[in-house]
């Protein structure tokens, strides 16, 4: 009688380190590169493209069969549910706003169905953003012709495909190797290493937004005391808060104040027009006064050139944006997800929190004059949600405090 030895496979969907890896790095390499600049790229875009949507089916289908809704989930499906509504209303780009949908529901499904796995999604995600804001730097220097050989210089660079949208991706890369530090302290390297060469790159391609808040940032970075880096975190917002109102909703009613016109031309010596930036900010308004309540929905470049009439696409003010694309119930609810975000990693603020929560203000700041991808705002604002999860108290800590309750 002959036997026959089986041996028993399982493959844990939840528990593999390689599904978590594969996915975050699709879709991040999908929202970080431009691949769509020279024509022999374009097969490598279609099929990260491809990837993307095949994995969103299925992390759409993990999510759904755990049916696990976080509150900040909730309030982003709401904010984006809104927006897509709101496009197909008005007849604007549904293309787009579909796309941002599944943009941002790949990211929610794989952090929350993965929330188990933290330190493998943030190494992934960290180690992508590295390695592209230094391989950006390495190609416009052995190759310089190549990075500018389109016709339009601002569409010329391998990171975000546009001079002014760099920064988003090297904050983003900051923020991210901070929130592995506790993990290993040899992140602090890299975050060391990544500031530098965001610096240096932005140097070359002249972006001075992003270079004074990455510096900015660097040197936030270095206080040593808790306590003064929560009044930092303060005072930095309450200025961001105070720009907004004061500078960005004022348009070209700027010029005619003179104390402003002190500060900016004379103690910061800028143009007071930030170069011509107050100008999209008053067609901005515009076009919101007429459509207050719900706004004109995931807009196009075609729109905001027809309708903005402004010699650059957009509004180049991400609250504006936010107030074109929803109007006030827009603003309402993309303030909602800020809030149930914060409100959840209040109660955590040790060092990395503070610093993710500075890095996250530095970040708003320079939207005040570019409009970035939704989705990078809503990764940090996950990342501020799902804080007090990404460490695992250590045993010893868990029982110090099941004794003390």
């Amino acid at each position: 009688m002959s036997m026959v030895m089986t041996i028993p496979l399982k493959f844990d969907i939840k528990n593999t380190k390689v599904l978590p890896i594969w996915f975050s790095v699709i879709l991040f390499t999908r929202m970080v590169i431009t691949f769509t600049v020279f024509g022999f790229l374009q097969p490598i875009s279609y099929l990260i493209f491809g990837l993307m949507c095949l994995n969103f089916v299925v992390v759409s289908v993990l999510y759904i069969k755990g049916m696990k809704m976080s509150q900040y989930g909730l309030a982003v499906f709401m904010y984006m549910i809104s927006i897509v509504v709101f496009t197909t209303i008005q007849g604007t780009d549904i293309k787009t706003a579909l796309y941002d949908v599944m943009e941002v529901f790949s990211l929610l499904c794989i952090f929350a169905y993965y929330s188990n796995q933290w330190k493998t999604l943030l190494y992934s995600i960290c180690l992508l953003f590295s390695a592209v804001v230094y391989l950006n730097l390495v190609i416009m220097v052995v190759f310089p012709d190549w990075m500018f050989a389109a016709e339009d210089e601002f569409d010329s660079f391998l990171l975000g495909g546009n001079r002014n949208q760099m920064g988003c991706r090297m904050m983003c890369a900051m923020i991210s190797s901070i929130l592995c530090t506790p993990y290993n302290k040899k992140w602090i390297l890299n975050t060391v290493g990544v500031a530098l060469v965001s610096v240096i790159t932005l140097l070359l391609v002249g972006s001075m937004n992003s270079i004074a808040n990455i510096i900015l940032y660097s040197v936030l970075c270095l206080i040593p005391s808790k306590k003064l880096l929560k009044y930092a975190l303060v005072s930095f917002f309450a200025f961001y808060v105070l720009f907004q109102c004061f500078v960005c909703f004022q348009g070209e009613e700027l010029h005619n104040n003179e104390l402003a016109a002190y500060l900016i031309q004379d103690v910061l010596g800028k143009d007071m027009t930030f170069t011509n930036r107050t100008e999209m900010w008053d067609a901005a308004a515009k076009k919101f006064a007429e459509s207050p309540i719900i706004g004109w929905g995931r807009v196009d470049a075609d729109w905001y050139v027809t309708e903005m009439n402004s010699f650059a696409i957009g509004p180049h003010n991400f609250i504006y944006s936010v107030l074109i694309y929803g109007g006030l119930i827009g603003i309402a609810l993309f303030v909602y997800c800020c809030v149930v975000a914060i409100k959840r990693i209040w109660d955590h603020l040790d060092r990395t929190a503070l610093l993710l929560l500075l890095g996250t203000v530095a970040f708003m700041f320079m939207m005040c004059f570019e409009v970035y991808k939704v989705f990078f705002v809503f990764y940090l604002f996950a990342m501020i949600y799902n804080y007090p999860d990404l460490y695992p108290i250590p045993q010893d800590e868990a029982r110090k405090e099941s004794d003390v309750e």
